[in-house]
């Protein structure tokens, strides 16, 4: 484990340590976000998930592993009070002996983490056009709406639920053409969506 200056300037507590999933407690200006690399040339390092989670206050970062071997866990910081780039706080030096399950997580933007969002359901990144879930829920504070893009002609509204919660129905079957649903959230301050998150379909 590596600790930057940020880590103790901001206060920042591990509440736990496991390598798949890492907990933070934060103040509220600021927005954390993990990424991952493997130590050997050319080896996947997996993906990974940080949301905010709004019923415990707690930051949650989790990785899901696609190789075995050593990784390292970036966690990176943003102050969104300042005009600062996003900074490296702390790093966690991890070895995985033997991968047992791998998942693949929604890819997620920095917006999504400088939002705080908290992303609900579904958690696998890779969605089957057999078996398409019902919808997809997500809470994400600071905007005035959430949309889905399916393809160039379908988009679906979003229905805002309590507690900035929205839940975006999807529909039972999509064209072959179709390989990413595209989650984004227009802000009170913009006038343009911005992307939140990217599943794949397959």
């Amino acid at each position: 484990m590596r600790f930057w200056p940020p880590f103790h300037t901001y206060s920042l507590d591990i509440i736990s340590s496991f390598p798949n999933k890492l907990v933070f407690r934060a103040p509220k200006y600021v927005r954390l976000r993990m990424t991952v690399d493997h130590l050997e040339l050319n080896e996947n390092p997996g993906s990974c998930l940080t949301h905010y989670n709004h019923d415990t206050s707690l930051w949650e970062c989790y990785h899901s592993p696609c190789t075995a071997g050593h990784h390292r866990l970036f966690i990176w910081l943003l102050d969104s009070e300042r005009d600062d780039p996003w900074a490296t706080a702390v790093r966690f030096d991890v070895y995985v002996e033997q991968i047992i399950e791998s998942l693949y997580y929604p890819i997620t933007t920095n917006i999504f983490n400088a939002l705080r969002c908290q992303l609900i359901t579904p958690i696998n990144g890779i969605l089957s056009r057999e078996s398409l879930p019902p919808d997809i829920i997500i809470r994400v504070p600071c905007v005035r709406d959430v949309q889905l893009q399916i393809d160039e002609k379908t988009l679906v509204i979003g229905d805002s639920l309590p507690n900035d919660i929205y839940r975006l129905k999807i529909p039972p079957s999509i064209p072959d053409h179709v390989r990413n649903f595209v989650l984004m959230g227009l802000c009170f301050d913009n006038m343009y969506y911005s992307i939140l998150i990217t599943y794949k379909i397959e």
